[in-house]
C-alpha cells in the first residue's frame, strides 16, 4: 500500500514537473510574441514616421512620391478606372524657374460634368475627377484651344495626360496631338507643325512619336522618332513642350524625347491646340487633360526689348485710372530686374488702351499709366530716370479687334522699346 501511495506521489509530482516545463515554455512563447508585437507596432510607427518625413521632404522639392499602384481613391474610381491605372506621376518640371506664367489651368472654377469656361471646342467634353484633381475630359474627333491671346517667343507648356481603357483594338486609328500655328482657329491650321502619337495600347505602334509640318513653311518635317509611349497609358503622364522660337524641346515624365531646332519656323509656336481622334466614349476610353501651365520665359524680356520691344498684358490697372494693381508688380519688378542687371540699357514706356470712352481720354490715360510704370521703376527699384522715357498712344495703335472684350484685353498693354 505504500508502495503504491509512493509511486502515485512520484507520478503525480512528475506530472506537475511536466506541467511547470509546459507552463515555461508557454510563458516564453508569449513573452517572445510580445516582443515581437511591439517590434511590429514599432516598425509600424518608424515606417509611417518615414513616410511622413519623406512626403515632406518631396513637397518642399515641388515633387511628390508616386502612390502605391494599389491603392484606389473615390476620385479614381470617379473615371471609371481601376486601381493599376492611376498611379500619380512626379510632375511639375521647372524649366523657366523665373519665368511669368502666361496662363494656368486647373478648373476649379468648373463644375463635374461642365465644359470649362476658359476653353473651345468642336467636339464636347466635360470636366471629370482624376488622381484627385479635376482633369478637362476630351471627346473624339474634337479641337481643344484655350482662351489665350499671342503666346510669347520662349514658353513651356506643361500639362497632365490622364488615359484609361486603351487596349481595344478599335483604336487602332486614334491619336493624340498637339498643334502649332500662328493663327487662332478650331481648325486644322493652313500652315503648321503636330507632336502626336497613337493611343492604341495593345499594339506596338503608340511606340512612336510622330512630328510633322505641313503648309507654307520654311522646314518641311515628316518624322517617326521611336519612343516606348505603350507604358505610358493607362495611367497619369507628364509632358513638357519647351518652346524657343523655332525650336521645340519635348519631356515625358521629364525624360528628354524630341528636339528640333527649325520645327516651329515661321511664328508656328503662336498658338496652340489639342487633338483627339479615333476613340469612343461607348467603350469608357478616357483621354483627358489637367494641370496645364504656360510659363514665359523670364530672361527672355531683356533680348525682347534690345530686339525691337514688347508689349505685355500682364501690367493692369483700376478701370479708368492709372494705379497699378497688385497683381501687376510681379511682371513690372522682372522688367525693373532686367535693367538693374544691364545698367547702360534706357527704355521707352508706351501706353496703350482700348477705344471704349473718350480718344482723348484714352490719350491722356494712356500717358499716365505709362508715367506710373517709370515711377515704380524709380522708387520702388532704384533706376536712374535719366534711363527712362514714357509716351501714351492711346487707342491709336489696337493690336487686336476692339468689337469684343478679348480684343480689348489684349489692346489694354505696355509696351517697352529700347533707347538706342
Amino acid at each position: 500500500m505504500k508502495t503504491r501511495h509512493l509511486l502515485l506521489l512520484i507520478a503525480l509530482l512528475g506530472v506537475s514537473y511536466a506541467n511547470a516545463q509546459i507552463l515555461g515554455k508557454l510563458k516564453k512563447k508569449a513573452e517572445k510574441a510580445a516582443e515581437r508585437t511591439v517590434e511590429r507596432r514599432v516598425e509600424k510607427e518608424t515606417s509611417k514616421k518615414t513616410d511622413e518625413v519623406l512626403d515632406e521632404v518631396f513637397e518642399e522639392n515641388g515633387k511628390k512620391p508616386q502612390k502605391d499602384k494599389n491603392s484606389t481613391s473615390k476620385e479614381e474610381k470617379s473615371t471609371g478606372s481601376s486601381s493599376r491605372n492611376n498611379a500619380n506621376i512626379v510632375t511639375g518640371s521647372q524649366f523657366f524657374p523665373d519665368g511669368t506664367i502666361v496662363f494656368e489651368e486647373q478648373f476649379k472654377q468648373d463644375a463635374q460634368g461642365d465644359f470649362p469656361a476658359y476653353w473651345e471646342t468642336n467636339s464636347g467634353g466635360e470636366i471629370i475627377l482624376a488622381n484627385g484633381n479635376k482633369a478637362l475630359r476630351m471627346y473624339p474627333n474634337g479641337t481643344y484651344i484655350t482662351k489665350t491671346g499671342n503666346l510669347p517667343e520662349n514658353y513651356a507648356l506643361e500639362f497632365d495626360l490622364i488615359t484609361d481603357n486603351l487596349d481595344y483594338k478599335g483604336l487602332s486609328g486614334s491619336q493624340f496631338g498637339v498643334h502649332f500655328s500662328n493663327e487662332k482657329s478650331l481648325n486644322k491650321p493652313k500652315s503648321g507643325a503636330k507632336f502626336a502619337f497613337s493611343l492604341w495600347k495593345g499594339s506596338t505602334t503608340c511606340n512612336q512619336l510622330l512630328v510633322e509640318s505641313w503648309g507654307k513653311v520654311s522646314t518641311k518635317i515628316n518624322n517617326k522618332i521611336p519612343f516606348k509611349m505603350q507604358d505610358k497609358l493607362n495611367t497619369s503622364t507628364h509632358f513638357t513642350m519647351v518652346v524657343n522660337g523655332p525650336r521645340l524641346r519635348v519631356y515625358v515624365n521629364n525624360e528628354k524625347t524630341i528636339d528640333l531646332p527649325s520645327f516651329l519656323s515661321d511664328n508656328l509656336g503662336n498658338y496652340i491646340q489639342f487633338y483627339l481622334k479615333g476613340t469612343d466614349t461607348n467603350e469608357n476610353h478616357i483621354v483627358a487633360i489637367s494641370n496645364l501651365k504656360i510659363t514665359q520665359e523670364g530672361e527672355d524680356i531683356r533680348s525682347k526689348i534690345l530686339k525691337g520691344g514688347f508689349s505685355t498684358n500682364q501690367i493692369l490697372f483700376d478701370s479708368g485710372s492709372d494705379k497699378i494693381k497688385k497683381e501687376s508688380f510681379e511682371m513690372i519688378e522682372k522688367i525693373g530686374k532686367v535693367l538693374q542687371d544691364d545698367t547702360s540699357m534706357k527704355i521707352n514706356i508706351i501706353g496703350h488702351t482700348d477705344s471704349d470712352g473718350d480718344a482723348v481720354k484714352n490719350m491722356t490715360l494712356s500717358k499716365s499709366r505709362a508715367a506710373a510704370v517709370m515711377n515704380y521703376f524709380i522708387d520702388n527699384m532704384g533706376i536712374n530716370k535719366n534711363r527712362l522715357m514714357y509716351q501714351g498712344r492711346g487707342e491709336n495703335e489696337p493690336v487686336a479687334n476692339n468689337s469684343t472684350a478679348e480684343g480689348k484685353a489684349q489692346n489694354r498693354r505696355v509696351e517697352f522699346q529700347a533707347i538706342k
